[in-house]
């Protein structure tokens, strides 16, 4: 015990955070690998039986690439907790801040491949509600990586990449194909295959046995980008005709049929930013009542906080975001501070304020003059993450906040 809290105290003072949730999400992992050895004995079934990826069934297909998505995302998590705890022994159950957050937001994305992955393996009409190929998460801003990210990374790497060129075996010649459009989509899947092998070995070769900073930094692209093209190449092998896709474009807010009513005209809903599946709890708290009027009054740019708004509402109507729900509960979720608005899932690529935001990205919009009274400013955001449930409810410091 007396190990563990001076443990706990050294973990504090370095920095580090608990990875109690990270733990959990590794513990979770095991259908993520019994789903990818379905999905790989099915695909060797399917080839004995002369099937090539275009003559399988789509809701196999549309299993294959979820399961491959779901195990890619939570091979780089399994791998990023191993690193961190294999450079620092002695904080083993605490990470720093920037691995907490970057395996967090592999993990987070796991779980909602997986179900997609398990609801076609059920149902043959199954159809993909999300745009693919998706893309990783984003990668850490802090550059260089901590050498625990690279030496995951490596490890990752290496683990998919075998996968993959496993899976390249059910991708026949051209010569067994004999038709030019299905040539032409294997092609391009030979030569994402080869890019992507390319990036690999070169990263191996430079980076060695014992790499300096300097080195460090030349290898990490070369790591990150082949991830990346063997996450897209196993997508491809499982749904070819991705191959023949354009890149979406960035999707446009849809226009607005009325102009939103503001803070001071007959007819707002002060309420138009809160979860509306929590409008009528929050209705009846009064401190909750407070907080929301004390926010409008802050706001020093309301038009501006009800156009991002409408931006997302419009997102919303189109099908490109949908509100997000709790894997394991099954409930819609709303962030924990004023005004406690929705957090929603990206379904395709879409733009918001400027940000562009990618498939299974989880978001909110984070919206607060709270520290105004300290000199903050007031803030109005898209905020991304892998969120999590907290017993935490907040009203924004509406008692702190001043009155004007």
């Amino acid at each position: 015990m007396k190990r563990s809290l001076i443990k706990h105290l050294y973990c504090r003072l370095s920095g580090e955070v608990p990875a109690d949730t990270l733990e959990a999400y590794r513990r979770a992992n095991g259908p993520v690998y019994d789903m990818l050895d379905r999905v790989e004995r099915r695909r060797l079934e399917c080839r004995a039986e002369g099937m090539t990826p275009w003559t399988v069934p789509a809701a196999i297909q549309i299993q294959m690439l979820c399961a491959w998505n779901s195990f890619v995302l939570q091979e780089l998590g399994d791998r990023f907790l191993d690193a961190d705890y294999a450079c620092n022994p002695a904080t083993v159950g605490y990470v720093p801040p920037i691995t907490h957050d970057q395996t967090l937001a592999f993990y987070g994305q796991v779980e909602n491949w997986l179900t997609r992955a398990s609801q076609a393996d059920a149902n043959p009409e199954y159809h993909l509600d999300v745009v693919v190929p998706a893309d990783l998460p984003p990668w850490s801003e802090v550059e260089p990586c901590p050498n625990s990210h690279l030496h995951a990374m490596i490890e990752a790497m290496r683990s998919v990449s075998d996968h993959a060129r496993a899976a390249m075996i059910f991708v026949p010649d051209n010569e067994t194909l004999q038709n030019h459009k299905l040539e032409t989509q294997a092609n391009r899947i030979r030569q994402l295959l080869a890019a992507a092998q390319s990036k690999a070995t070169y990263a191996e070769q430079l980076h060695g046995d014992n790499p300096t900073r300097d080195v460090h930094e030349r290898v990490e692209p070369y790591v990150k980008e082949a991830i990346e093209l063997f996450y897209k190449l196993g997508q491809y092998i499982a749904m070819p005709d991705l191959a023949d896709r354009q890149p979406e474009p960035p999707l446009q807010p849809g226009i607005l049929l009325s102009k939103p009513k503001l803070p001071w005209e007959r007819g707002f809903d002060p309420w138009c930013l809160t979860d509306p599946a929590f409008v009528d709890e929050a209705k009846k708290d009064k401190a909750a009542v407070k907080a929301i009027d004390k926010l409008w009054r802050l706001d020093p740019a309301p038009a501006l906080t009800l156009s991002i708004h409408a931006e997302i509402s419009a997102a919303l109507a189109r099908g490109d975001i949908e509100y997000a729900f709790d894997p394991k509960l099954k409930v819609r979720v709303h962030f924990f501070c004023c005004p406690w608005g929705p957090v929603y899932l990206v379904r395709r690529p879409v733009t918001l304020d400027g940000k562009r935001l990618k498939t299974m990205q989880q978001f909110v919009f984070d919206v607060t003059g709270e520290g105004m009274n300290l000199g903050h400013s007031f803030r109005r955001r898209i905020l991304t993450g892998a969120f999590q449930s907290t017993k935490d409810f907040e009203y924004g410091d509406p008692n702190e906040a001043p009155d004007h």
